[in-house]
């Protein structure tokens, strides 16, 4: 028996074991599912709020430039203002002050810079030695220049603002909208990225900005490879998020978010691993403890098997654990959905009361608008906004009483309840606040929550019943002060008359029908130099403005008469001004009737119209410059046509002869030809003062040009004036027109002569020098002008004449101003040697005093290069050629030389006389090599024919031939030769073309 019961035992002594050993395993396979199940929602929850702070980050990036390149908008936008008020020029001179001031005051902006329409800089608010540089081949400037009214500029490291950056431009337009120039707001990209720092997205983490094109802006960190969307392409859309690896195999978690108001797309790229780190220090840690928990859980399971009423307890204890969290999940959900439905009613009372919500946070200075009523009231609901923008967003008058009222109410005093005027808003509304404020638990304020509402209508209603009360009380009073305001009403018309009479700056009086004056106003006082009492009563044609001229006087009377009759007289006259000159005024006599329709006074009135006769005598000679330049741009056209005909047949004849031809006869085929080179270069002097030639600068070797000037300069001086040049041979090239300091050489020296009638010394100096603020002038007491730094030629021209005085000197470039007499001169020389030395990126010094004489100082900038070579003798040898060429010319006699010139280069040539000769041509079956054509021809012109075979046959070569003296079409276009031209150049210039 005590065996059977020992088995008994033992069998279940190892049943239990078995069972046992099953829990065990069955608790491992469940923990172990349970762990692996657990890390992998650890991880998907890691990953996804890697994706959240990349999404958020990009957000605040987004904004975050949003809000820079709007404060750069805005700062362009203020020197645009500027810009339309002075000159380009003025920007780095008078008005650098406030272009400074501008950037200054916007700390956001870290320098500010404007261009001309040649996208040369002309201001720079950080350094003016910047002033000069070219950005035309820069992108940016280009988009401008096609149209883009703003544009954001790409990341961008060096001058003219140091170190990293990038920038919003905006387009400068002109009075007719044409393109002006541009002006660029620069950010810093460090300064912006260091406010990137405190997202702390770990290392690998990449923060950029694009444009929507996929230009970079900005890059943060600045020392990063690569980019943050890595080889996939730019970020498309609005905003998104992808998974995306570099070139060094790292992968990132990309997010991106366009701006609310700007081209640009904000993207924030977290690396993959910085993000799973904490997921892999938690599985670490997590593995431990279920390695732990797995090695205790036999000893538990082994003690559980003892404790079966702890089991039961636990187990009861989880069953009520799990009802109260049933429980609690239940009660939440009422709890959400009360609060969901507070919130609807909340919304429905802001829409049915017009009411809306705000809320201030008093520890970031933050203010959140909430409710469609700030909408209405041009205001952006759901924007968190600082409170001194919101203070802004106020009228200036209500203003202060706003914030003494906030200030009051933070501090517990009083509770808020204020009205205020929305500023910028019309019609104008009035708003009312009401405010709490919520303080912490330790008693400091945090937050003011408050509401908003329209009360615009009450306050109209409030001030109607008060002025309905004013104008109750004012009628009241009106009537106890009739007699009272009829007198001052009568007092007051006298003074408005008398202020009105004598306010005016024309010349007034009234008279009696007989001529007597009655009255005369300050500004007719003031011209005669006399009271009034001196010239009441008198005859107003003897009053002491009038000349001392008895034709004047006796028109005058004969006005008054045929006034008192009735008739209006006007007339112009002379009067006599406050200097003792004559005034050329607009007189008119205007006769005022009574009630029976008797002239009972007369009112004459003088207009001082000086100053529109100048500018009518203005206009007539400006006129007349017109013309001359239009006939003698006309008469170079048609003798560049003789010229070429000429030079063409001499070279040919030349040619022809070869070694046949004598000695005698080669020098006198020179001789011709030189006489008509230096007809071509008189005639484009001839175009140079007819202004029908843009300025062509080019090296110019100055003492060289003086020697083969100075004596074409002694004879326009005359056989009485001494004239001296001095220029050294060692000075450097300038870089100017020739043709154009010529001319303005010659108008200074014929100037010089002007001021010498009995005679002189004309002496022409030319020195360098270098122009450094830091540098005193090599010229001891010489003051040196504003210019760009660097090395300057000076060309003066000094005389012994009369010299100028100081208000002579003051007018002496203006256009059309002149001390000689009519006739001597337009007034147009100085003027032109202004703008010469202007368009060069040189000055003009002038230094005068009565009796001392005068020195004009050009000022020319050194050339970089050498001035091209002159080679003496004959010409080189032109280069040969094959093929057909098509030769278009109106000119005969030039078509047939020009043609003998092609022919003698082995060219075979057919010809036109007309562009649409031949176009006919080439319908025809022609297919010459290149076409050579001139310009100015009846009918079709020679532009508009290369314009027209560029369309339809793009791949013939063109040249313009032509010595028109007109306007260029716009645009580069064909390859131009000048008329005349010899046969090296043409060859020249057809070996070029057929070899491109």
């Amino acid at each position: 028996m005590a065996r059977e019961k020992a088995a008994e035992r033992s069998e279940g002594g190892g049943q239990a074991g078995r069972w046992l050993a099953l829990s065990l395993a069955a608790f491992a396979l469940i923990a172990a599912w349970l762990f692996v199940a657990a890390s992998l929602a650890d991880r998907r929850a890691t990953l996804d709020q890697g994706w959240a702070d990349a999404q958020n980050s990009a957000s605040l990036l987004a904004q975050q430039a949003n809000h820079v390149l709007r404060i750069a908008e805005l700062a362009t936008a203020r020197v645009a203002q500027l810009a339309d008020r002075v000159d380009l020029e003025d920007l780095r001179g008078a008005n650098w002050t406030e272009l400074s001031e501008i950037a200054t005051g916007t700390p956001e902006v870290e320098a500010i810079w404007v261009t001309d329409a040649q996208g040369r800089i002309r201001a720079n608010s950080r350094d003016r030695r910047m002033v000069g540089l070219s950005q035309a081949e820069q992108r940016w400037f280009a988009t401008l220049r096609e149209g883009a009214t703003g544009h954001v500029l790409g990341l961008m490291h060096g001058a003219p603002v140091d170190g990293w950056h990038f920038a919003w431009a905006r387009r400068l337009r002109g009075a007719g909208g044409e393109f002006r120039g541009a002006v660029v707001a620069a950010i810093s990209a460090e300064r912006f990225g260091a406010g990137t720092e405190r997202l702390q997205l770990g290392p690998d983490a990449l923060l950029q900005i694009d444009r929507q094109d996929g230009t970079t802006v900005m890059r943060w960190p600045l020392a990063a490879t690569g980019s943050t969307h890595g080889e996939s392409g730019p970020p498309r859309g609005p905003a998104g998020m992808r998974e995306v690896t570099d070139e060094r195999g790292v992968v990132r978690l990309l997010a991106w978010q366009a701006a609310a108001g700007m081209p640009v797309v904000a993207s924030a790229a977290i690396a993959r691993s910085h993000v799973l780190e904490p997921f892999r220090r938690r599985l670490l840690r997590n593995g431990l403890i279920f390695g732990l928990s797995a090695a205790m859980a036999g000893v538990l399971a082994l003690a559980a098997l003892h404790s079966d009423r702890r089991e039961r307890a636990a187990r009861h204890s989880a069953e009520e654990r799990g009802g109260a969290l049933a429980a609690a999940l239940a009660e939440r959900e009422e709890l959400l959905a009360s609060v969901q439905e507070g919130e609807a009613r909340l919304r429905l009372a802001e829409k049915a009361g017009r009411i809306g919500l705000w809320d201030w946070d008093l520890r970031e200075g933050r203010l959140t608008l909430i409710g469609d009523v700030f909408d209405d009231w041009g205001l952006r609901s759901r924007r968190r906004i600082s409170a001194r923008a919101a203070l802004r967003g106020v009228q200036a008058e209500d203003r202060l009483a706003l914030a003494a009222a906030l200030t009051a109410a933070v501090r517990g005093e009083v509770p808020l309840e204020a009205e205020f005027r929305l500023a910028q808003l019309r019609p104008e509304r009035w708003i009312a606040v009401r405010a709490e404020v919520r303080r912490g638990v330790d008693g400091q304020p945090r937050r003011m929550l408050g509401i908003a509402l329209d009360v615009t209508d009450r306050r109209q209603k409030a001030q109607a019943l008060a002025e309905a009360n004013a104008t109750l009380e004012r009628r009241v009073a009106e009537r106890t002060g009739a007699l009272a305001d009829a007198n001052a009403r009568l007092r007051e018309g006298e003074a408005r008359f008398r202020g009105i009479f004598d306010a005016t700056f024309q010349f007034i009086g009234l008279l009696s029908p007989d001529g007597t004056v009655l009255e005369a106003n300050d500004a007719m006082l003031r011209l005669g130099g006399v009271t009034a009492a001196e010239v009441m009563g008198r005859p107003y044609w003897d009053a002491p403005w009038w000349p001392e001229d008895a034709g004047i006087r006796a028109a005058v009377r004969d006005a008054v008469r045929h006034a008192a009759a009735g008739h209006f007289v006007r007339r112009e006259l002379a009067m006599r001004g406050g200097d003792g000159l004559p005034l050329a005024i607009d007189f008119s006599v205007k006769p005022v009737r009574d009630e029976d329709g008797l002239v009972s006074l007369l009112v004459p009135e003088a207009r001082d119209v000086s100053s529109l006769k100048a500018a009518q005598a203005q206009l007539l000679e400006a006129q007349k410059m017109e013309v001359l330049g239009r006939l003698t741009g006309g008469v170079a056209h048609d003798f560049n046509n003789l010229l070429m005909t000429v030079l063409g047949n001499l070279a040919l004849a030349r040619k022809r002869l070869g070694e046949a031809a004598t000695p005698q006869l080669l020098r006198h085929l020179d001789a011709a030809a030189l006489g008509a080179e230096r007809g071509a270069q008189l005639t484009q002097r001839l175009l140079a003062f007819a202004r029908r030639q843009d300025l062509n600068p080019c090296p110019v070797d100055l003492a060289t040009l003086l020697a083969g000037l100075s004596e074409l300069l002694r004879r326009s001086a005359g056989p009485r004036i001494q004239l001296a040049v001095e220029a050294p041979a060692d000075l450097p090239p300038a870089l100017v027109d020739p043709h154009a300091l010529e001319l303005a050489l010659m108008n200074l020296v014929v100037n010089a002569r002007d001021a010498m009638p009995d005679g002189g010394r004309i002496v022409v100096r030319l020195d360098a020098q270098v122009v450094d603020p830091g540098v005193p002038p090599q010229a001891p007491g010489q003051a040196v002008p504003d210019l760009t730094p660097g090395r300057y030629l000076r060309v003066a021209v000094a005389d012994t004449g009369t010299g100028m005085d100081a208000a002579t000197l003051a007018r002496a470039v203006e256009p059309f101003f002149s001390t000689k007499g009519p006739g001597q001169g337009t007034g147009l020389g100085l003027s032109m040697v202004h703008g010469l030395a202007h368009q060069s990126g040189g000055a003009l010094e002038i230094e005068s005093a009565p009796g001392r004489g005068t020195v004009a100082t050009l000022w020319l900038p050194v050339s970089a290069e050498a001035p091209a070579p002159v080679v003496a003798g004959r010409e080189g040898e032109a280069p040969r050629g094959s093929g057909q060429v098509l030769l278009v010319d109106d000119e005969p006699l030039v078509l047939e030389s020009t043609a003998a010139l092609l022919a003698d280069l082995g060219y075979e040539v057919q010809t036109a006389e007309s562009a649409e000769e031949a176009l006919r041509m080439l319908a025809a079956g022609a297919r010459p090599v290149a076409l050579v054509t001139d310009h100015a021809m009846p009918g079709m012109t020679g532009a508009v024919l290369a314009a027209r075979l560029a369309r339809e046959r793009p791949g013939l070569p063109v040249i313009l031939a032509t010595g028109y003296a007109g306007p260029w079409p716009d645009g580069e276009g064909p390859p131009r030769l000048v008329k005349p031209y010899t046969q090296l150049q043409l060859g020249r210039a057809l070996a070029a073309l057929l070899a491109r």
